[in-house]
């Protein structure tokens, strides 16, 4: 361990409540400390990835600062930044009975407030050890003292020199003016500074004062001591007794420690998943590109994030419980079994995961707020700049370059190198990191457009793929799941965003040049169907067919695109076929005789070419197949016919209701199959497949959550890490697996089945798991999903179990699942006498059991209202007091005893699709897998406006005629 990292101090961890937490410490400091120490102590993988400075600041903050001191970092570590006002601090030197007191009104103001010496010898405290740096009072300095701080110094300072700290210096005191002061400090500053009043809003007081202190000088050359000004008045104001002209007014957290702590708390989650999905300010709308990554940098760098340990700490929120499977820095043994199989190499492969994480947050942020204008149709997009013709640039960042300055010292040196790479190669290797920052964030802030951020990603992906293919990185041992934790798959997912906003501003030329750097590197398997499509559309915008169709045919080559993905490709090559085969039609039939006669001699083209289509043709028929899903039609009241929008109907019920609440009336009411007319008793809900994911999670949440190596990282994890790459998570859990679908088709009884899943489910509920939605109304859902499973049938629950288990395109993504899962229990008494049945359980008009009533579900079936299920019973005439009675047992002997009188129970899922709506390719996979693999009811339901249905049963009769015709001729020739 090195010299500058002390001893691990006692922490409290969070997860042993036996222990009550020392004075002055709460969760904000708990968390913070559990952080620092495991880094420092207990994962040697992770601390050797820091520079000797970096471990030095971090346990610094350890062994140095007090407990209280911890605590006012730590909270103001997770409030929005940069520059707080020292008035805002007080709050945090009252003691717990103060807060009690003061929310009871038991105390007055000046009682809670803290000692003014108090306050200021920890914030003194602080910005000696480095983690707060205080007001620039002395913003603005005159020429004498810029002279002597220029003799003091070995090198006198240049002019331009001078002019920039002096900007630097401004722009830092204007800043946190703006930020800590109120509006009537800044007028107060302003009539300082001009003698004048000003009667404005506070931005735009704001702007005169930047403006006032740009423009103005004083007599002896220096600008106006705004700085200074602000102080006084804050001064003036201050409410403590005792103040100083010395006191800090403002502060901040020291920038680079504080990006030093925020790395180390991305380092300790950098595979947890947030328990929440937190609605943070984005920037404004903007054109400006260079404005917007400003603006997103300062986002990134200022904005809190909630981490999901400190979210534990508070008992917000849980996590499953696993064991983390790495090794301990302790033990010889456990710790070559960790190096083996390290996440980062090497402190360059960190920083360089890290600086290609904040580029792809950034252009994240860009997505989201640039506003686009898209060129007219007659654009005409100019040939590309040599900036995109440059494969081979230096990166432009310092942990990039040292990646190549690797593959220089281990091979033979180059001849000529960049400065910037020269510089990194004598900097000594235990400062290059915290450099490696400051340049980052330089470089960012010469970025003024988007092509500058992009070619900054491209020249780092390059810098990756060269190192990568010189270091064997990839067959290197490495689990494949840890390929989401390297600078290669974030700065692909940044240039994968870029793709689509170059695509929306018609700037093909460099879409179709990213994409095909996209396809040849290594990273984001899942998205290969996506890009080479996105290619062949760029190369049809830009009148390449030829090569459009040559790269729908690599696509099919492919061995990593997904099904969906092929079909959309399959679809695209056959359409591009016929095209070619239209064009050769219509330039053959322009040709004369005598052209005919002369290609037809010789070396013909037109022969071969006839032939090679007849090939072609039978080639696509056999390798386009197009799955025959079985659909159904009903007509609906259109309450709107715009494209895009959502569809909105008149339901059956008079009210406004949504497409899928439309066809859950209609299942309920009653059901058409050809020309029979069956009786309804359907019901159900709009679920997407949240249902079977939910089935899928807790059936098999112990498979998911089983001790294997290098799956469970940190201990804030939502899912293992091999989910995703569906190979590797069946080979090692194949056992376990197995083991579950055996129980699941043959071993357990339904009883048991509907046992296993009741305890998990209790057990588990409201963790935050990637697998399950758990529901508000837990009892309701509970019941619902114990009948679908009796619904379902177990050997169908196990075929199921087993595709989500083993399928590349479930694991990679869960979309395109039907949007209804409608179940119907038809129940038998005495010789089939339903009134007998009546007191027992609700049941509908039609004779089948009101699922809604019996889960105690509220109905959803138009935009107007939400029913509860007692008012249905009340309306049907049943006993109002059987809900009540059978919501009290348990949801298990509830179901256990309904199932005892089902003489029927159906599933049934249903893709419901509008005037205007068209499957999907995901949509059609699924319900080919769910009818044909696992063995269920799907269907299609079309919802069409009554004109559309016309149409539709005039062309059907049409098609019927044309169809019979030649069976009555051939009829009639066999009777002759």
């Amino acid at each position: 361990m090195d010299a500058e990292v002390k001893r691990e101090p006692k922490l409290e961890p969070g997860l042993d409540e036996s222990e009550k937490p020392p004075v002055w410490e709460d969760a904000y400091a708990r968390h913070f400390s559990l952080v620092l120490s495991t880094i420092l102590f207990k994962r040697e993988d992770f601390r050797e990835l820091l520079s000797s400075s970096e471990r030095a600041i971090a346990s610094r903050f350890l062994t140095e600062l007090k407990p209280f001191e911890q605590q006012l970092y730590a909270r103001l570590f997770q409030r929005q930044g940069p520059w707080f006002k020292t008035t805002s601090l007080f709050r945090y030197f009252r003691q717990a009975e103060d807060v009690k007191q003061e929310l009871s009104g038991q105390t007055e103001l000046r009682e809670q407030l803290p000692v003014n010496e108090q306050v200021q010898d920890v914030i003194h405290v602080m910005i000696e050890a480095g983690f707060l740096q205080e007001f620039p009072v002395s913003a603005a300095v005159s020429p004498k003292i810029m002279k002597t701080i220029a003799s003091k110094t070995e090198r006198p300072l240049s002019p331009g020199t001078q002019m920039k700290q002096e900007m630097i210096r401004l722009e830092t005191a204007l800043d946190a003016i703006e930020r800590c002061s109120t509006a009537p400090e800044l007028a107060a500053l302003y009539k300082k500074m001009t003698g004048s009043k000003k009667h404005v809003a506070k931005t735009d007081l704001m702007v005169v004062i930047r403006k006032v202190v740009k423009t103005q000088k004083r007599i002896d050359g220096s600008r106006i001591p705004v700085a200074q000004l602000m102080q006084h008045i804050w001064l003036e104001n201050y409410p403590l007794t005792g103040r100083k002209s010395s006191d800090v007014m403002a502060l901040r957290m020291t920038p680079e420690t504080k990006d030093l702590l925020l790395r180390m708390h991305r380092l300790f989650y950098f595979v947890s998943t947030p328990p929440f999905n937190a609605t943070s300010l984005m920037p404004p709308q903007l054109e400006d590109t260079g404005r917007l990554i400003e603006l997103a940098t300062h986002k990134l760098r200022q904005e809190p994030i909630q981490w999901p340990g400190l979210m534990v700490f508070f008992k917000k929120v849980a996590y499953p419980e696993y064991a983390l499977t790495i090794g301990s820095s302790g033990d010889s043994t456990s710790t070559e079994m960790l190096n083996s199989h390290r996440v980062f190499p090497s402190s360059e492969v960190y920083v360089s995961y890290e600086v290609a994480y904040q580029l792809h947050r950034i252009m994240s942020v860009v997505e989201q707020c640039m506003q686009i204008v898209t060129p007219e149709k007659g654009y005409q997009e100019p040939d590309l700049d040599l900036k995109w013709m440059i494969s081979d640039s230096t990166p432009a960042f310092l942990a990039f370059q040292r990646l190549l300055l690797i593959l220089h010292e281990d091979g033979e040196s180059t001849e000529t190198e960049d400065e910037e790479t020269s510089i990194a190669k004598t900097e000594d290797k235990a400062d290059w990191q915290l450099r490696s920052w400051e340049q980052f964030y330089g470089e960012v802030e010469k970025m003024q457009s988007l092509d500058d951020l992009v070619l900054a990603c491209r020249g780092c992906l390059q810098a990756y793929l060269k190192w990568m293919t010189a270091a064997a990185y990839s067959t290197s041992g490495i689990p494949a799941f840890f390929s989401k934790c390297n600078a290669g798959y974030h700065l692909v997912r940044s240039l994968h965003t870029a793709v689509g906003l170059y695509e929306k501003m018609r700037k093909y030329q460099i879409s179709t040049l990213l994409l095909n750097e996209l396809l040849a590197a290594p990273f984001l398997e899942r998205k290969r169907g996506y890009w080479w499509d996105r290619l062949a559309l760029n190369l049809e915008h830009l009148k390449c067919s030829d090569q459009a169709r040559d790269t729908c045919v690599n696509a099919l080559e492919d061995p990593h695109v997904l099904a969906a993905d092929r079909t959309a490709l399959q679809r695209r090559l056959n359409r591009l076929d016929r095209q070619k085969d239209r064009g050769e039609t219509i330039s053959m039939e322009s040709l004369s005789t005598a052209d005919l006669l002369l290609q037809s001699t010789g070396n013909s083209m037109i022969a071969p070419s006839v032939e090679d289509n007849t090939n072609a043709d039978e080639g696509n028929a056999g390798t386009h197949t197009s799955y025959e899903y079985r659909r159904n039609h009903i007509i609906g009241r259109p309450l709107n016919r715009q494209t895009g929008e959502k569809s909105r109907f008149v339901g059956y019920d008079d009210e406004p209701c949504t497409v899928e609440q439309l066809v859950l009336q209609y299942c309920r009411g009653h059901e058409g199959s050809g020309d029979k007319l069956k009786t309804g008793g359907w019901y159900g809900v709009h679920s997407e497949g949240v249902v079977f994911g939910n089935l899928f999670g807790v059936l098999m949440w112990d498979v998911l959550y089983a001790s294997l190596p290098n799956v469970f990282q940190t201990p804030f994890q939502s899912a293992p890490l091999d989910f995703g790459y569906a190979d590797i998570f069946y080979e090692t859990r194949r056992d376990l697996i197995e083991r579950r679908l055996a129980q699941v088709k043959d071993e357990w009884t339904v009883e048991e089945l509907l046992t296993t899943f009741v305890t998990r489910w209790n057990s588990e509920f409201g963790k935050v798991t990637r697998f399950v939605h758990w529901p508000t109304d837990a009892l309701a859902s509970l019941q619902f999903h114990l009948l679908a499973i009796a619904a379902v049938g177990r050997a169908q629950l196990a075929s199921l179990l087993r595709y989500m288990a083993t399928s590349k395109e479930f694991h990679q993504a869960q979309n395109g699942l039907p949007d209804l899962l409608l179940l119907r229990f038809e129940l038998t008494g005495p010789e089939d006498d339903l009134v007998s049945l009546s007191p027992r359980w609700p049941i509908d008009s039609n004779g089948f059991l009101n699922i809604y009533a019996f889960c105690g579900m509220d109905e959803e079936l138009n935009m107007n209202e939400k029913v509860s299920s007692t008012a249905v019973l009340k309306e049907e005439g049943s006993d109002e007091t059987i809900r009540e009675t059978k919501l009290e047992i348990q949801p298990l002997l509830h179901v256990l005893d309904l199932l005892r009188d089902t003489s029927c129970a159906q599933l049934k899922v249903v893709e419901v699709k509008g005037p205007r709506d068209r499957l999907s390719d995901k949509q059609l996979l699924w319900l080919e897998v769910l009818s044909g693999e696992v063995g269920l009811d799907a269907s299609v339901m079309h919802v069409e406006e009554p004109e559309k249905h016309v149409k539709r049963k005039k062309k059907e009769a049409v098609s019927a005629t044309a169809t019979s015709a030649p069976r009555k001729r051939q009829t009639k020739r066999r009777k002759a």
